[in-house]
């Protein structure tokens, strides 16, 4: 299949927005294309869709359309934060997905959603997972509340070594890609390191560690988006 010409078809499309019904929430987000077949997740904090608007306009005029979305409790979503889990957020990313994409996926997701985008291994035909400055989680906080309860169980020391992530990650048959900050001071070394290490079934594997990056601070440089958009394109032209 010649997806150059497929993807050259969507340069000239705008965003369009959409809102999703989600229990007593509205998913508001927006996609470049009517069906997509690649999603950028958002990490948690003040974080939303918004922060990765840049990238994706790089990755739309590469000829990759994303779809993307603001979980509950953040941008134009809006509702309450406490009270929603890490099992909610995947299963707000699963529900955008059979809404607004076309399998098998490309996976983008940053810090927090690093972990929601490995929940849905199992849930989705996955060909691309690009995991930027990603988080995972002990197996415990799960299904907690974002909260003083949640917190407590994730800022335990060494927590994430309980993490079901680093199982899901081996099973992964499809193209990696792990863009880490070269100072993070949210996300252990540690982290990135054993996600790498356990992708041992994968066509391929890539680590980019970004220079002069932080974690909220990942592009510090255009030439670093350019750079990032580069490596996420050709891999989805491997398809």
């Amino acid at each position: 299949m010649n997806t150059g010409k497929r993807w050259a078809n969507y340069k000239n499309m705008h965003r369009i927005p959409f809102e999703l019904p989600f229990g007593n929430n509205l998913l508001r987000g927006d996609r470049y294309a009517t069906e997509c077949r690649a999603i950028v997740l958002h990490g948690a904090g003040q974080s939303s869709r918004a922060r990765f608007s840049r990238l994706r306009r790089s990755l739309h005029d590469n000829g990759l359309p994303t779809v993307s979305f603001d979980f509950i409790g953040h941008g134009e979503t809006g509702g309450s934060l406490p009270g929603s889990t890490l099992h909610a957020r995947t299963d707000q990313a699963a529900a955008v997905i059979r809404y607004a994409c076309r399998e098998p996926l490309t996976l983008i997701a940053a810090s927090m959603s690093g972990y929601t985008a490995l929940k849905l291994l199992d849930a989705c035909a996955v060909e691309n997972l690009i995991l930027l400055v990603p988080a995972v989680y002990t197996r415990r906080a799960y299904d907690l509340p974002f909260g003083p309860a949640f917190s407590a169980a994730i800022r335990r020391p060494g927590s994430w070594r309980d993490s079901d992530a680093f199982g899901l990650l081996s099973r992964f048959k499809g193209r990696l890609l792990i863009v880490a900050a070269e100072t993070d001071d949210v996300i252990p070394r540690e982290v990135v390191e054993g996600l790498f290490a356990a992708a041992t079934e994968v066509e391929s594997r890539h680590l980019h560690i970004v220079p002069g990056s932080r974690h909220l601070a990942l592009f510090p440089r255009d030439v670093d988006r350019h750079l990032a958009t580069d490596m996420i394109v050709k891999m989805c032209r491997k398809t």
